[in-house]
């Protein structure tokens, strides 16, 4: 069970959210990966499904407010954003009533390892990736012109968009990460889309498969109000942490993004296993 909300610890929410919401929406992945870490940290005899029902509140009011920068700047792929969205939202309220099934012990232990497996593979993709990624030649074309004037044209494999995000969908929910960790990656180095797309578009399908995610716990453990309480505390943060880090995102390369959050993935899993053996 968590405990009564201390000042004390409403500061340290509110820091952890403001620090995850700036580098979750500067790498478009709403924070989730680093939010579950630290919150298994500091509520070591919580269940899992009250962990994760924290971390995706928090992971809603992030992608929120990012959502609301990138669509300042044009910066969001819409169209691609809502086909990822058709089928990520089915497989998130499955992720959800999958983690009320797990203990502890085995969802740190698989936890970690699916985050090490996936630092492996962005990192072994990421030092490959060329500077300027050429756009696919097949699929449903795109045209878009950002706040800047920057002209985007590139083409989307749909039907791959939609069938990929049925796994991102149901390993964020079970997880609590949200599903920014794997959208992003597959926007870039499978679907070919430029980074920044890739980034503020991933708040799409982040936000709507984290709130069905949070129904299903809601409806579960409604009259129970504590961990919804932690949740929203962290995410006062990341609103505005997410500002920061939409400011920030532009800045960011294809490479240099996919290294960063294979960085992020293998300390946060070997961390996670070593925790839990």
């Amino acid at each position: 069970m968590l405990p009564d909300l201390t000042v004390a610890q409403a500061l340290v929410l509110l820091a952890l959210g403001l620090s995850v919401g700036t580098f979750g929406a500067m790498v478009g992945i709403g924070g989730g990966i680093l939010i579950v870490p630290a919150l298994l940290v500091l509520f070591p005899d919580v269940e899992p499904s009250v962990i994760t029902s924290m971390s995706l509140t928090a992971v809603i009011l992030n992608a929120l407010s990012a959502t609301v920068g990138y669509r300042h700047r044009h910066w969001q792929d819409t169209r691609t954003g809502f086909v990822i969205v058709a089928t990520a939202v089915p497989a998130a309220i499955a992720g959800a009533f999958l983690t009320r099934t797990v203990d502890r012990g085995g969802f740190e232990l698989v936890f970690g390892i699916a985050l090490v497996l996936g630092a492996v593979y962005l990192a072994k993709r990421g030092r490959n990736l060329p500077s300027v990624t050429e756009p696919s030649e097949r699929g449903t074309p795109r045209h878009i012109v950002d706040s800047d004037g920057n002209t985007y044209d590139y083409r989307v494999r749909e039907r791959l968009a939609a069938s990929m995000a049925l796994g991102s969908g149901l390993v964020a929910a079970f997880f609590g990460i949200g599903g920014g960790i794997i959208n992003v990656p597959v926007m870039m180095l499978m679907l070919r889309m430029p980074a920044k797309m890739s980034i503020a578009t991933s708040q799409l399908p982040l936000m709507f498969s984290s709130m069905a995610a949070v129904s299903v716990h809601l409806a579960i453990t409604f009259g129970e109000w504590t961990p919804w309480v932690f949740g929203l505390v962290i995410g006062a943060g990341t609103l505005s942490g997410a500002q920061i880090g939409v400011r920030l995102a532009g800045r960011a390369s294809g490479r240099g993004v996919l290294m960063l959050i294979a960085a992020i993935l293998l300390v946060s899993g070997v961390r996670q296993i070593l925790n839990a053996l």
